[in-house]
């Protein structure tokens, strides 16, 4: 396996990127949320709980299908369902004019996108040069994050019928609910190129499944409780369990509340402008924290994300002028935004042994969707509370995430950087005894 790795199923595995980050740009972030809200007045609280027990069932189930994927040393059977379910579950959105028949089928598309991030991930260590992985990772969150520049242009057009204020032949304002076809399409067709090319290298040999696999997430949280050369993975799940909570949930909620609080319209294209800003500016992120994560280490760049991130969050509860929003915060969101996977991928696998990485990866989805559980109830519950208070609930409900967002930065400190460590079974070393 040392003769160099052709190039093809690293634009394939890049283009999968492409078409979850443009599926998740408009479904979650985006149209979704407003279909709920708006379109059917119903109260955030509604689209928090559709969003948390669609979470809970993937946080149940991905640890348990990372490891039987390790088990038989396949990734892409899994994969291939994920999409199937979510790209269907798309298309069917588009039909659908019930809320609660939307939410139901929202649920259903949630659990199959998330899910398919186990075993995409997964992928990386096997398609890229480990002295490479970080920019390889920069490089297919850059594409992810070019999907999400043609989504929200997408949307924009399906949703308003024009292009940055210029009516679009043939289109009409069609609304929320016009957007999901045309998104479950782009998302379909850029997945094929992942999910046709032959699978690399099997990641385990090993036998089928046995028994008792559908226990394995607690098995392998007993293993990081008493194991020390897991420590670091530990740390770093604990920190991510934290970070994810503010960074999903604001994701989530993001659209409602620069309509509601800074004065954004989805109609008028203002809010598509700011989403076209914030990515634009993610994809130069990427590609700039990829590079640092090689040059450096990834867990000193994924500080340096998680820094940003909160000074941009905080400054956003506190301004509320739409041009500073669109022309500064948006695009220092946007730089942070596109470095969180890009960092976090390549320190976990460094983390873990090469042949469980699909079971970690798993147990690492399990801790960010128990946090986007936590996250929009938190965030629902808040604004149902304060809601007399008008914009004033929507920013207590964003001042919030600051404390789980400063808890994941503090976590991630005690995690021992492999690269400085390796060689010196620093990894097992106690927590008193590392350098953070």
């Amino acid at each position: 396996m040392s003769t160099p790795q052709p190039r093809w199923p690293i634009h394939a595995w890049a283009l999968y990127d492409f078409a979850s980050t443009a599926f998740y740009m408009n479904f979650i972030s985006t149209y979704f949320a407003l279909w709920v809200v708006k379109d059917h007045g119903a109260s955030d609280l509604v689209y928090g709980l559709a969003k948390s027990g669609s979470m809970l069932v993937v946080a149940l189930l991905s640890p348990t299908l990372g490891g039987w994927s390790d088990r038989i040393g396949r990734r892409k059977p899994f994969l291939i369902t994920c999409t199937a379910v979510y790209v269907a579950g798309g298309f069917a959105l588009g039909l659908v004019d019930t809320l609660w028949v939307g939410l139901l089928l929202f649920g259903v598309a949630n659990l199959g996108l998330q899910l398919s991030a186990v075993f995409y991930n997964a992928l990386l260590p096997t398609i890229a040069p480990p002295e490479r992985v970080g920019r390889i990772s920069g490089y297919g969150r850059a594409i992810g994050l070019t999907g999400s520049m043609v989504a929200v242009t997408i949307g924009m057009a399906f949703a308003t019928g024009q292009l940055f204020g210029k009516p679009v032949s043939g289109l009409v304002a069609g609304g929320s609910q016009a957007v999901f076809w045309p998104t479950a399409a782009l998302a379909l067709l850029a997945s094929l190129p992942l999910l046709l090319t032959p699978e690399p290298q099997a990641a385990r040999g090993a036998p089928a499944p046995s028994a008792d696999h559908h226990v394995s997430w607690r098995k392998l949280l007993g293993e990081l409780r008493r194991d020390p050369t897991l420590y670091g993975a530990g740390m770093l799940l604990v920190a991510s369990f934290l970070f994810f909570d503010t960074i999903n949930t604001v994701r989530d909620f993001m659209s409602i509340y620069l309509v509601k609080v800074i004065g954004l319209s989805e109609t008028t294209g203002s809010l598509q402008r700011f989403l076209l800003t914030t990515v634009a500016t993610s994809l130069i992120g990427a590609l700039g924290w990829g590079w640092l994560a090689d040059r450096y280490t990834p867990k000193r760049a994924l500080l340096g994300v998680l820094s940003l991130l909160f000074l941009g969050f905080a400054s956003l509860v506190l301004v509320q002028n739409p041009p500073i929003v669109l022309t500064l915060l948006g695009p220092a969101l946007g730089l942070a935004f596109g470095g969180v996977l890009v960092t976090v991928r390549p320190l976990l696998a460094e983390l873990v042994p090469a042949e469980r990485r699909g079971e970690f990866f798993g147990l690492f989805v399990l801790c960010n969707d128990f946090a986007a559980i936590l996250g929009p109830l938190t965030w629902g519950v808040l604004v149902a509370a304060l809601a007399s208070h008008g914009k004033l609930a929507y920013q207590v409900a964003l001042a919030a995430q600051l404390v789980f967002l400063a808890g994941g930065i503090y976590f991630l400190t005690r995690v021992p950087d492999p690269r400085s460590t390796r060689g010196s079974a620093a990894s097992s070393m106690p927590a008193s005894q590392e350098n953070a």
